[in-house]
């Protein structure tokens, strides 16, 4: 399944520097953390306080939590919401609103340190982090 998506991804042009799999860690996927230690060893990251996970499940949101890492709900376009594109631009501002407030809900009660609503806010979020004053 991976070398359809990293193929078509590439295509795109995103090219992750590395990526693993449960098959890369005898099997053993998320709610597990040992994807994101594997990332880190690959990458050399000496610490799990220099890791953001963001994600669009609970079971990514879990793993964050499990490894220790700053961890992040993304809300547009999750397999939380489980929503097309087509039909969250259709939703009424007030359903829209609620959509966003149970995926919201569902992440900080699985442990996110932030929810945000898609990846163009999370620049924005890093600079926060790292106590940037944009």
């Amino acid at each position: 399944m991976m070398a359809i998506v990293t193929k078509v991804a590439k295509e795109q042009g995103y090219e992750p520097d590395c990526w693993f799999s449960p098959n890369s860690t005898k099997n053993i996927g998320r709610p597990y953390p040992f994807m994101i230690f594997k990332n880190m060893e690959e990458l050399k990251v000496s610490s799990v306080q220099n890791v953001i996970k963001v994600g669009d499940t609970i079971s990514d949101i879990l793993e964050g939590k499990n490894a220790g890492v700053l961890t992040v709900g993304i809300i547009e376009g999750s397999s939380e919401m489980a929503l097309t594109e087509e039909e969250y631009i259709t939703l009424s501002d007030e359903e829209r609103r609620r959509e966003i407030e149970k995926i919201t809900k569902r992440y900080k009660e699985a442990g996110a340190d932030f929810v945000i609503m898609n990846m163009k806010e999370l620049v924005n979020l890093v600079d926060f982090v790292n106590g940037y004053d944009n």
